[in-house]
């Protein structure tokens, strides 16, 4: 490799050429531009001028590549850059003087390093490695990836005939009375009938089938359903990421390998990133992002002047100006006719834009697990002995069946259940006995529910939903506006029609169109816990002309029903939850209202529900039967569960001053032997424990708190001011809430909160916190001094789900049984695996499959990939055959679970196992969690306040690459 470490003095110069640039050039920017003009021009430039393998520290804190770049080269790209930020364009830069900065930066002196001494470990210890070795080393396991060819194949079943059966159970004849034999899978193999693929490396450190796309022009059938030139033409490849990261107590940095499906967008102007071949396959794949120009976006087009002054291959540069003119006049003459812009995407070539997340696409996402199953084969195959594979083990443990999971019971018996009309759901309300004793253990007596709503449609769901959740209860019929209906002991439910109320805009007087329904909500300061349930709709609001980005946001904020009437309730004390009315249209389409489901079908307005109940604090006994389910029940049964949600949000509309939100939730066991568990919270703005409800309105109810009052003048030093909001609340936790000889554990988010404490860092765990000059506070609740928590945590337990740093699940064979040809592995593995470490204390693993990709097919990608994906056929009922190109495959999630600082007397696999439960047994999801109960609502507090976006995309849902 060879590495260019920039001093300090270096890199302040360079963070000044952000903020650099006369006004008129400044106001002519867009913000995102602006920001990146400086790294993202020097970056593309380098990228195309070196064959690819390059890489910019956003903050120069280095610059690496794989090829020598001489110092007349960076000399002359940030000369260019200076001027670029001055105003100046390219002829004007050229001839600028070289400025002290450009100097600097080309005279630091350029270093050749041999990696692999970087990567020696030491005794017990994890190998110190630089931050570019991260980067350097996917470039070189990529390119040896890449040396052979990918073989793939698909998996073809091994049956055995068994006697088929009646719905009743009795032997099935045929019309001579002969017993009739069914075949039935035993087991996998495969398919002798194998191909291979080439796959070229990226810029990135990944690999792409370049020439090996698929969609519907690719994966042919004679009489698959025709579909219009814009959908024949979707395609996308197959990409495979290669990443270098660390894991705890494993003395080798570890390899992460995965892959995905990187679909490809039909324009650049949208695009936020390219891909570009560069004419040869030993020159990798450039993947360039794309600088924003107003509302479209292109490639930098100031690196590609330098680039044609250099008298680089211009032919690249052409195609990419011609195809971004060609849009932008496309878009002009659609605006002109006020028509919705259409682009159909052209066939493979050597410009490919990359499509962000859109369900709407030809070719579904997901690799499958075949896929990930062949990449282990090609890893196995290409580095042999020279790479060891990090092995997990099953945690030996049951989880407790949940209220979302299907009924046990013969096909026969289901078929006639079925048949008799009985609507077997899975949904997961809690019995109404559970919720009435969750409900009396806040100190109420009764639950009320409110109904705000305007669409008739909307009314019926509420009913539905509500009829399902308590179907013990008589039938609410066609109720009158505020009649209270009582669905169970101590829950009863009230409808208004609250049109105006609930609208959207911000010249509404909420406080006069509340009055008529008032009372509703009279008795909620007595005895009687309200929540309330509202319909809502996404707001079809355009930007004005020449209206900023943030100045239509913050208009949008206003004029949005949702965010005002969560704020005006929540300053009544009072939490809501939303179901939409009406579904966006797509396309230019209009909205179209939504119709109520079958029975059991109507998920989000059941969902709503549920919500409803998690912000009320109402916990049923899932979680006690959970926990009672462990083997060492009587020792995690008397834990308090803590949960730190920490965030930072974007600077205010001055540039000044960062959000960083801090919430704080607890969990705290029954003091009394079957009763019910209950949850608090606590926020710098409240600055006490208060329960969960309370702190959502109280939460809600306000602004984020800017953090402006604290000294720290760096990112570091705010991240210290933002652990030491956490001490403040465990120092109150332990000190106003917990009963003595009580202990309690703290969960985080590992990577969301990883600037907070060294101690949740992977390097720093085979250190003590003595061996760490660092400052910062060690782990959550180990700060010292007078606000110190008198009583540290029996435990800190590190949470992570960031997709490119937790293991990815796939089946490796290790054993096959040579005479039936069966494979001993599984397809998929929802249980909590263990990893065999090197040295200290392991970790664990929760793999999960989303219950979005079970409802949608997403096994079809265990088998085949997808460039075996069928297309499909349409017709009636009986004739219709899967899209299997266009559904989703299995991205199989995972939990990072790994305790810290465990005291002495605690069981570290007790906690892993409690943790698992907690993610595995929800408040209000209808399925797994990838986060614990406290953590899971602690971020949930967070995700609707009014400030967020309007939609927070669920945790639980499969995730993509950042990319794709």
């Amino acid at each position: 490799m060879y590495v260019r470490i920039f001093p300090r003095s270096v890199r302040d110069e360079w963070e000044k050429l952000k903020g650099d640039g006369d006004g008129e050039q400044k106001s002519q920017q867009h913000p995102d531009e602006k920001k990146n003009l400086p790294y993202s021009t020097a970056l593309t430039y380098l990228k195309f001028k070196t064959g690819g393998y390059v890489h910019l520290d956003r903050y120069l804190n280095f610059l690496v590549s794989l090829e020598k770049i001489d110092d007349e080269t960076l000399r002359h790209v940030f000369r260019c850059v200076i001027g670029y930020s001055k105003g100046l364009n390219t002829d004007q830069a050229v001839l600028l003087d070289v400025p002290p900065v450009a100097e600097a930066i080309a005279k630091t002196p350029e270093q050749e390093f041999e990696m692999t001494k970087f990567l020696k470990p030491r005794s017990g210890r994890q190998p110190k490695c630089p931050d570019w070795m991260y980067i350097a080393v996917p470039w070189v396991i990529s390119k040896k990836l890449a040396k052979e060819k990918f073989t793939i194949y698909d998996l073809v079943p091994i049956t055995q005939k068994v006697a088929d059966k009646e719905k009743d159970g009795s032997p099935k004849l045929d019309a001579n009375g002969e017993q009739v034999y069914k075949n039935r899978t035993i087991g996998w193999k495969a398919n002798s009938n194998k191909r291979e693929v080439t796959y070229v490396p990226d810029s990135r450190g990944g690999l792409i089938a370049w020439d090996r796309p698929f969609g519907r022009k690719y994966n042919l059938r004679d009489d698959a359903t025709e579909v219009n030139e814009a959908t024949k033409g979707q395609y996308a490849m197959s990409r495979l990421s290669v990443a270098m990261k660390t894991e705890p107590n494993i003395v080798h940095p570890v390899i992460f390998l995965d892959a995905h499906v990187t679909r490809v967008q039909s324009n650049m102007v949208y695009a936020r990133s390219t891909h570009i071949y560069q004419g040869n396959d030993d020159l990798p794949i450039l993947h360039t992002e794309l600088v924003r120009n107003g509302s479209v976006r292109a490639v930098n087009q100031r690196a590609l002047e330098l680039l044609a002054r250099d008298e680089m291959d211009l032919s690249v540069l052409q195609a990419l100006n011609t195809r971004v003119t060609e849009e932008r006049a496309l878009l002009e003459k659609a605006a002109e006719e006020r028509a919705f812009p259409s682009f159909i995407t052209p066939d493979p070539g050597v410009i490919r834009p990359l499509m962000p997340q859109n369900d709407n696409f030809a070719v579904g996402t997901g690799p499958g697990t075949l896929h990930l199953r062949l990449l282990a084969e090609h890893v196995s195959k290409v580095l042999g002995e020279k790479a060891t594979w990090v092995d997990f083990t099953v945690e030996p443990m049951t989880f407790e069946p949940r209220p979302t999971d299907k009924q046990k019971m013969v096909p026969q018996e289901r078929a006639a259940r079925i048949e008799a009309g009985e609507l077997l759901h899975s949904i997961g309300f809690p019995p109404p006995e559970e919720v009435a004793a969750s409900v009396k253990a806040q100190g109420f007596v009764h639950l009320r529910i409110v109904c705000l709503w305007y669409r008739w449609n909307t009314r019926l769901r509420m009913i539905n939903a509500l009829s399902l959740a308590f179907p013990d209860s008589p039938p609410i019929g066609d109720p009158k506006p505020g009649e209270e209906i009582f669905l169970a002991p101590g829950i009863s439910v009230v409808f208004r029609q609250a049109e105006r109320f609930l609208s959207h805009g911000d010249d509404i007087n909420r406080t006069v169109e509340f009055k008529p329904f008032e009372d509703d909500f009279a008795d909620s300061e007595s005895q009687v816990m309200v929540g309330v349930w509202c319909e809502t709709e996404i707001p079809a609001l355009k930007k004005k002309d020449g209206e900023k980005r943030l100045a239509f946001l913050l208009r949008k904020e206003r004029y949005d029903g949702k965010f005002q009437v969560r704020r005006f309730l929540a300053k009544k004390n009072f939490v809501c939850q939303f179901t939409k009315g009406m579904k966006p249209g797509s396309f230019g389409n209009p909205a179209t209202e939504i119709s109520p489901p079958k029975p059991g079908k109507d998920h989000a307005a059941y969902m709503a529900l549920l919500d409803l109940y998690r912000s009320l604090g109402i916990i049923d006994q899932r979680l006690a039967r959970a926990i009672a389910k462990d083997k060492k029940s009587h020792e995690a049964g008397n834990l308090v569960y803590c949960g730190i949600h920490a965030r930072r949000q974007a600077k205010t509309a001055d540039g000044r001053h960062t959000k960083r939100i801090i919430v704080v939730t607890a969990l705290f066991p029954p003091e009394e032997e079957g009763g019910a568990w209950t949850m608090r919270a606590w926020t710098p703005h409240i600055g006490a424990w208060v329960p969960y409800r309370e702190a959502i309105a109280a939460f809600h109810a306000n602004d984020y708190a800017l953090h402006v009052d604290g000294k720290g003048e760096t990112d570091k030093e705010r991240w210290a001011e933002a652990a030491a909001h956490v001490e403040d609340a465990l120092s109150s936790l332990v000190r106003d809430e917990l009963e003595p000889g009580m202990g309690y554990v703290v969960m985080v988010d590992g990577h969301a909160c990883r600037r907070m404490w060294t101690g949740l860092h992977n390097e720093n765990q085979s250190y003590q916190e003595e061996d760490i000059t660092d400052p910062r506070t060690w782990l959550p609740g180990h700060g010292k001094g007078k606000n110190a928590p008198r009583k540290k945590p029996s435990a800190v337990i590190r949470m992570n789900v960031a997709p490119n740093e937790v293991p990815q699940y796939v089946p490796v064979p290790r054993e096959s049984d040579p005479e039936t040809e069966k494979e001993s592995i599984l397809f998929a593995s929802a249980k909590l695996h263990r990893a065999d470490v090197d040295f200290g204390n392991p970790f664990w693993i929760l793999f999960n499959v989303p219950r979005n990709y079970q409802a949608k097919g997403g096994d079809l990608g265990k088998t085949i990939t997808r460039w075996d994906a069928d297309p499909g056929k349409g017709g009636e009922d009986g004739e219709r055959e899967t899209n299997e190109l266009k559904s989703p495959w299995w991205a199989v999630t995972a939990t990072e679970i790994y305790p810290v600082g465990v005291a002495d007397e605690v069981d570290r696999a007790m906690l892993a196992r409690a943790t698992a439960r907690l993610c595995h047994q929800t408040i209000a999801w209808s399925d797994r969690s990838r986060y614990p109960v406290p953590l899971h609502a602690a971020k949930q507090l967070d995700l609707d306040h009014p400030q967020y976006r309007r939609s927070a995309p669920p945790e639980e849902q499969g995730d993509e690459a950042a990319d794709e």
